[in-house]
């Protein structure tokens, strides 16, 4: 298996444990706060921050059905996006990444991603994008199982 390819199927496997998060939550965990924010802006802001690492030079990101301060933890949200919202995008941004990682080839890898790059005013490759983009959605299933096990249920990861 190529490196694009496991970096895929780890991506696929983050996604899926989302999924499953957006599942395992009941009303009041979805809710409920997971730090300063809700449980639920930090699933939206994992699926946003698809477009943050993968977009293409002068594409920006699109928060989708919420607000961008939400979905960058700059506003705390004045309404809860519901469940079917959020999964809805969750499937959009979670194509785009797969479209993305498809068209990836090992040798790409270090190949500078200039998207990320202008963004970030820095020299980001390929790789250093997908494996953040990977990290941070790990990042925050950890954030959303301690609040799921916080309200006594079991975690998804």
């Amino acid at each position: 298996m190529s490196i694009a390819s496991n970096l895929r199927a780890n991506c696929d496997r983050g996604f899926d444990f989302l999924f499953k998060q957006i599942d395992e939550a009941t009303d009041d965990v979805w809710t409920s706060k997971a730090g300063k924010w809700y449980y639920w802006q930090h699933i939206y802001h994992t699926f946003v921050c698809v477009d943050i690492c993968l977009l293409p030079a002068g594409q920006n990101p699109d928060p989708g059905p919420g607000k961008t301060e939400w979905a960058f933890f700059k506003e705390t949200p004045s309404e809860t996006l519901s469940k079917e919202t959020v999964r809805a995008y969750g499937k959009v941004q979670r194509d785009r990444a797969n479209r993305w990682l498809d068209g990836l080839s090992d040798e790409a890898m270090s190949a500078q991603h200039e998207g990320w790059s202008a963004r970030k005013s820095a020299e980001i490759t390929n790789l250093m994008a997908v494996s953040n983009l990977v990290t941070h959605i790990f990042y925050h299933i950890g954030c959303c199982d301690t609040t799921l096990r916080e309200h006594n249920h079991p975690g998804v990861y």
